[in-house]
């Protein structure tokens, strides 16, 4: 019987240990990052995205569009994640989970006009503030390599 239990408690070890994942979280932007494709300063935070490998490797972008064209000239490690930030609030948000505007009349960065949100809500305030095309992320290469 205490063999029994003794195996039962090693295999339970074992599970936890292997559903330990570590979870890819963004980093903050420092005051002297620079975009990782067009090498300007990283300056207007609610349009900063990342991406981030599982192996901890992170690059850093002063506009949406620039790294999704950053995206298209590698081939980035398999799990590695896209962040993009809220307009409003800054807080970050994994890009499949993001809300997204195409709006001229807000200048961003590198000129591809995109706004990202993290809420219904906060869409919802910039729509009703500033406007534009809301559309769905399978859009948003189509948006940015017009």
């Amino acid at each position: 019987m205490a063999r029994k239990v003794k195996a039962l408690l090693f295999l339970f070890l074992i599970l936890s240990l292997l559903s330990c994942s570590k979870e890819i979280k963004p980093e903050e932007i420092e005051p002297y990052d620079i975009c990782y494709l067009c090498k300007m300063a990283i300056s207007q935070l609610q349009f900063a995205t990342e991406i981030v490998t599982p192996d901890g490797e992170v690059y850093k972008f002063d506009d949406i569009g620039c790294m999704i064209e950053f995206s298209k000239t590698r081939d980035l490690p398999k799990g590695s994640v896209m962040f993009v930030r809220d307009f409003y609030t800054k807080e970050w948000v994994k890009i499949q989970e993001a809300y997204f505007v195409r709006s001229e009349k807000i200048q961003t960065p590198m000129n591809y006009f995109i706004v990202t949100f993290k809420t219904r809500g906060t869409l919802d305030k910039f729509m009703k503030e500033y406007g534009g095309e809301e559309f769905p992320y399978e859009q948003l290469e189509t948006k940015i390599l017009k």
